[in-house]
């Protein structure tokens, strides 16, 4: 099993972005922003980012946030060392970014055909849980242009939108987080009576939240950890994938958030050379 990855440097926000189309005034500089009602809406059911930077990054993963797009949605990414360059140093190839379940891993009739853990919606639903992530994960290249092309043709919505694009290199420990890590789904949402004694209900928004445990830290691991915390604290938004590319694209998906450390607590030293921290991620 891959150990869990963390983009805590989203070079994304230091790119100048394009798109191939855009609803008015809903461009790509949206993709930069910290809020799931600003968005990238293509004119149409595809769409095609490009990022380039001043100067090389290091790039091992591509994610779009908080989006329309459904299981038959399919993603290509292309890096490139310099931009006009004729070949790429790394192409995806097509794939799909948020991809049903197995078909046969789960009991015929337990799950819809073709289903996956996203409930699928425009940008109306994402405040009660709506939208899907597509993610692709690969070996770590210098680059200084990203060519990204989505298509989402079963779209219900008959367009594609985005609200947030994260690229760049991950931290990913030596030793993976200790059995017990808890994935709570958060609702708002309150109840109460009225005057002739129904039980209502106050619609609020959901959102999730992972808890684990770092239980046994290199001195290395350490170190990068603690930089985390200090770069980001509690401000900073961070791609947290605990079950990466793994072979049950429903536990990557449940288990992947895009969010911000609920907790900055003590890493502990329990015994020589050995660290261990809690972590807390709660999804924007």
């Amino acid at each position: 099993m891959t150990n869990l990855r963390i983009i805590y440097d989203n070079a994304a926000d230091r790119a100048v972005l394009t798109a191939s189309s855009q609803a008015g005034a809903l461009g790509p500089a949206n993709l930069q922003r910290e809020r799931k009602s600003a968005v990238l809406r293509a004119t149409g059911t595809a769409q095609t980012i490009t990022a380039t930077w001043p100067t090389q990054e290091s790039i091992a993963c591509v994610a779009l946030i908080f989006t329309n797009m459904t299981r038959s949605a399919r993603m290509r990414v292309r890096c490139y060392a310099q931009p006009g360059d004729a070949a790429p140093v790394f192409d995806t190839g097509s794939i799909f970014p948020c991809p049903a379940a197995v078909h046969g891993s789960y009991p015929w009739g337990v799950l819809p055909l073709g289903w996956n853990a996203y409930k699928w919606g425009g940008v109306s639903t994402w405040a009660r849980g709506g939208g899907a992530d597509g993610v692709a994960w690969f070996a770590p290249v210098r680059v200084r242009q990203l060519v990204i092309e989505v298509s989402a043709p079963q779209s219900p919505e008959g367009y594609l939108e985005i609200s947030r694009l994260v690229a760049g290199n991950y931290w990913s420990p030596e030793h993976n987080a200790e059995y017990g890590a808890q994935l709570q789904l958060q609702d708002a949402s309150e109840d109460y009576r009225t005057g002739a004694g129904d039980l209502k209900t106050q619609i609020r928004p959901t959102s999730d939240k992972l808890s684990i445990n770092l239980a046994h830290l290199t001195p290395t691991d350490r170190a990068r950890f603690m930089r985390i915390l200090r770069e980001n604290g509690k401000d900073r938004a961070m791609l947290f994938s605990l079950f990466p590319e793994n072979p049950d694209p429903l536990l990557e998906q449940d288990h992947m958030l895009y969010g911000k450390a609920s907790n900055i607590d003590a890493v502990a030293t329990p015994y020589f050379e050995t660290y261990s921290a809690p972590l807390q991620i709660e999804g924007i």
